[in-house]
């Protein structure tokens, strides 16, 4: 008789499956009594048995992508995808460089150049120029001037091999807290030479020949990374004698961000061939340090191999460009793609890329521009990639909480638990992230579920989204809310009738009237109105300042000339020719403030369920406001009529935030070189 019982993997299982096999063999009579040796035997039995299926169940497990726990596994799997994981980046900060040049005979260098290496130190960490930089010096001052100049933390580290064909010989990166993004590798004929080639990393073999001097990189085991080169047949061979030169910055990743303060000790030279000391060097932090992290985490491995395998290094669905970019800007913490056919009117030929960084920073021209280049390469037919900035919408809510009062808790404690609830909460549904929806449902019974205190939860819900006008520019502004507004009175058709507004604006300063802070509301009856307070009583002064569609949300704000907001208000370049009312005009545009933006506070039809506007909107949610109240006192009402504050939104508010997966980013999204 055979064991009746051929998948157990428990141990207790496995040995009454052997006593069950020995019952059927009457040359054992005492395999039952557990101080017998048979039921030694038979407890080692099952103990080897065990630990050889558990094995085996774990060395399967470990051969497929998404049961695998150890990197290197995980890794070799993902070298069949053509994956390459992210290597730990290295920190990054921005500094304002000047030199004042010596003269010689009266006549000052031509050129400056800040020389490659160790630049600064600071936060016990030392800061690299990756390359020479050379600026024109100003000849009449002698000034020269680096502009915004980009450094790197960590060491600059060589490391050569002699190419030796006679034996495997793999080309590895010793350390495992190499920066891949700053590696270069260059091969030179030999040991005595002084000039070499410069190789360059491919991903795909479809443009090479057998003279394409390029190299293929992958993670090998313990993070270390390894250098591949061609066969003669896709891309060059090495040859004996030739060395290979691997130059790289070790770095510390995360732990270097938030550096505020340096020392500069570079080298700078100028055309005269003089050198000057770092106390001739005037320097200044532009950006704190940032964009430092962790190698690729395993979590993140698992998730993006197979979705760029799926691309297929070709960009034809909107997915393909979403992962793509991902590819080429590794700073991309989230990122949307969706075809300009789906927009309302439709912009046929591009697809439209809104990316949320890692650092919350708005991406540049510049590296907008780069991106789409990096993009093209991989895309079909003549469709032209088009970076966007993510839209943002803000859920503001305000919690009204009663509490048992003999459960025990103070409401100090009541607070912080219903806060601490409200965290988790943002980290289980990623509410920060593009096509999420907020559900009040969830909401409310995460922070019912917070203590066990709290007896009932109410909300009042708002949104808050901005407009942000181009400076002493007549627009008109269109607000996509995403779903309907509230309706104050439904069964109100007559304008003569009052209806309370359920839409209300910050403060803002047209170019008519630069002299007092305005707002516009609705009528309820889709129309918007602009007014100001005079203390006592609401002076309107455009009863037709744009509309309300409250069935779609939209609301169209214009055409105005907008010239400041909040407290960004000009001081210079206006005449104001009436104090009380605020009129006049502009004198010096020049002068007035840039990067402004208006909030617009409304209420939704359902505050149950907002949806995000576009694929590009990224709902935030305000950190709420929570009041704690004993059990019988009478919550505010849901809808907050006559309650809405949109000025203490004119700065940009704090929101609940999720952690992010470690997952590094390299490019810089300023303007330093």
């Amino acid at each position: 008789m055979q064991p009746n019982n051929l998948t157990a993997l428990d141990f207790n299982d496995i040995k009454e499956s052997i006593r069950a096999y020995l019952r059927t063999r009457s040359e054992f009579t005492d395999y039952d009594f557990q101080g017998s040796s048979l039921s030694y035997l038979i407890d080692i039995l099952a103990y080897n048995t065990y630990y050889t299926a558990f094995n085996a169940n774990m060395a399967v497990n470990e051969a497929f992508l998404t049961s695998a726990t150890v990197r290197d596994n995980i890794v070799n799997i993902a070298k069949l995808l053509n994956y390459v994981p992210r290597s730990t980046t290295a920190a990054q900060l921005c500094i304002k460089t000047t030199l004042q040049t010596q003269a010689v005979n009266g006549v000052y260098p031509t050129t400056a150049t800040l020389k490659k290496g160790a630049a600064a130190q600071g936060g016990n960490y030392i800061w690299n120029r990756m390359a020479d930089l050379t600026t024109e010096v100003n000849p009449s001052t002698g000034i020269a001037d680096f502009g915004d100049v980009k450094l790197k933390e960590g060491n600059i580290v060589k490391f050569s091999y002699v190419v030796n064909t006679f034996a495997t010989q793999v080309y590895k990166i010793p350390s495992a807290e190499a920066d891949i993004s700053t590696l270069t590798v260059r091969v030179k004929p030999n040991e005595a030479s002084t000039t070499s080639d410069i190789y360059v990393k491919v991903d795909n073999v479809t443009n090479l020949t057998s003279t394409s001097r390029v190299f293929f990189l992958s993670e090998g085991e313990d993070m270390r990374f390894e250098i591949k080169f061609g066969d003669d047949s896709i891309g060059r061979a090495l040859k004996d004698g030739e060395v290979v030169e691997l130059e790289y910055l070790v770095t510390q990743g995360a732990v270097a961000n938030e550096v505020a303060d340096i020392q500069f000790n570079g080298r700078v030279t100028d055309s005269n061939g003089a050198s000057y000391s770092s106390s001739l060097v005037q320097t200044s932090i532009v950006e704190t340090s940032y964009g430092g992290a962790a190698a690729e985490s395993i979590e993140s491995i698992k998730y993006n191999a197979p979705r760029y395998y799926s691309s297929q290094y070709r960009a034809v669905t909107a997915q393909d460009y979403a992962i793509l970019t991902k590819k080429v800007y590794d700073n991309a913490k989230s990122v949307v793609a969706y075809g300009g056919d789906s927009l309302n009117p439709p912009i046929y030929g591009k697809v439209f890329i809104a990316v949320q960084t890692k650092t919350g920073s708005l991406l540049n021209d510049a590296t907008k521009k780069s991106i789409s280049s990096d993009l093209r390469q991989y895309a079909m037919a003549s469709i032209d990639p088009v970076i966007i900035d993510p839209e943002d919408i803000y859920i503001y809510n305000k919690i009204f909480v009663q509490y048992d009062t003999g459960c025990g808790d103070d409401t100090t404690t009541i607070k912080t638990d219903v806060q601490q609830a409200i965290n988790q909460w943002a980290s289980q549904t990623e509410i920060n992230n593009f096509n999420s929806t907020f559900r009040s449902q969830a909401f409310e019974k995460a922070i019912t579920l917070s203590s066990k205190c709290v007896s009932d939860v109410s909300l009042q819900t708002t949104v808050v989204r901005y407009v942000k006008p181009v400076t002493n520019q007549t627009n008109t502004y269109v607000i996509a809310t995403g779903s309907p507004l509230y309706n104050s009175a439904p069964s109100a058709t007559d304008s003569t009738v009052s209806k309370e507004p359920v839409l209300l604006s910050g403060t803002f300063r047209t170019a008519d009237r630069p002299g007092v802070d305005q707002q516009f509301e609705d009528d309820g009856f889709g129309k918007l109105k602009v007014f100001y307070n005079t203390g006592t009583r609401k002076v309107i002064t455009n009863s037709n300042a744009g509309t309300v569609n409250y069935d779609t949300g939209e609301i169209a704000f214009g055409p105005v000339n907008l010239i400041g907001s909040g407290t960004n208000i000009a001081s210079t370049g206006v005449n104001i020719t009436n104090s009380v009312s605020g009129e006049g005009s502009v004198t010096d545009p020049d002068v007035l403030p840039a990067n402004l933006q208006v909030p617009v506070q409304f209420i939704p039809a359902n505050a149950s369920t907002i949806p995000a506007s576009t694929p590009g909107t990224v709902i935030n949610i305000i950190s709420p406001e929570v009041t704690i109240a004993p059990i019988g006192t009478t919550p505010p009402a849901s809808i907050p009529l006559n309650s809405l504050t949109p000025t203490i939104f004119d700065q940009t508010p704090t929101t609940v935030t999720v952690a992010d997966v470690a997952n590094g980013g390299t490019l810089n999204t300023s303007d330093c070189v």
